[in-house]
């Protein structure tokens, strides 16, 4: 068994270590999205990647593109502009699934490692 998969069995097996690693992905994630749109495939690898199993680790992914657009809507609304971004149709509905889609699909990760 290889170091970094004994690192990732003690992380899942491990809850506390699991819920800091989850919280450090999603700050590295978040961040990283700042700068480009990479970000999101890589928040979701991380936060899918110290999940229990696949499935999990799905739902980790999908729940960190929520929270990255959630993140971007706040952002918006801050500056006032939260009404004609609700108006905007297709762009919203864009940017609503460019971080969802990415981030579910960053977390797949978990199924191969």
């Amino acid at each position: 068994m290889s170091v970094a998969r004994a690192w990732l069995t003690e992380i899942r097996t491990n809850r506390r270590e699991r819920w800091f690693a989850l919280a450090a992905g999603v700050a590295v994630g978040l961040a990283a999205a700042q700068v480009h749109w990479y970000g999101f495939v890589l928040g979701g690898a991380l936060v899918g990647v110290v999940s229990k199993d696949a499935k999990r680790g799905l739902l980790a992914g999908i729940s960190f593109g929520v929270l990255a657009w959630a993140f971007f809507a706040g952002l918006v609304a801050a500056n006032g502009g939260l009404l004609k971004y609700a108006g905007m149709g297709r762009l919203l509905y864009l940017s609503v699934g460019i971080p969802v889609g990415l981030s579910a699909l960053g977390s797949l990760v978990r199924g191969v490692v």
